[in-house]
């Protein structure tokens, strides 16, 4: 049985994610710092920050909101990498590879989401 958040695959998947965009950022245009280097790292830590919280909330329909909260963020996410990608802030390979560690969040989220919906019907979680 998962007790905290940190035991969730989709948690730690998604840290991952937030490190790599960290990283990948690092080496973007300085002008950006405050653009889409800021909203990039936002919206990525936000994905794990998200299933945190949806973790701690008491209802499942409540999980299930915070679930879907962190999938958004991670569409955000994905869009910016094809963003980086089409003015050369990324090459494609490394385009790629962010968006292959993307799809493996997008379907754990998916996966968390649908479970909550299954057990919503149920009531308040324990």
């Amino acid at each position: 049985m998962i007790t905290d958040f940190t035991q969730l695959d989709a948690w730690r998947k998604a840290m991952d994610l937030a490190v790599d965009i960290r990283k990948a950022t690092e080496s973007f245009p300085k002008e950006e710092l405050y653009g889409v280097i800021s909203q990039m790292r936002r919206a990525s830590i936000s994905i794990a920050a998200n299933i945190a919280e949806g973790f701690g909330r008491f209802t499942y329909a409540d999980k299930q909101h915070k679930y879907v909260q962190a999938r958004g963020e991670l569409v955000e996410v994905m869009t910016f990498i094809h963003y980086c990608k089409r003015v050369g802030y990324l090459d494609v390979d490394h385009c790629l590879s962010l968006l292959s560690h993307c799809d493996e969040v997008h379907k754990l989220l998916n996966a968390l989401i649908k479970s909550m919906r299954n057990k919503a019907t149920l009531g308040p979680s324990s």
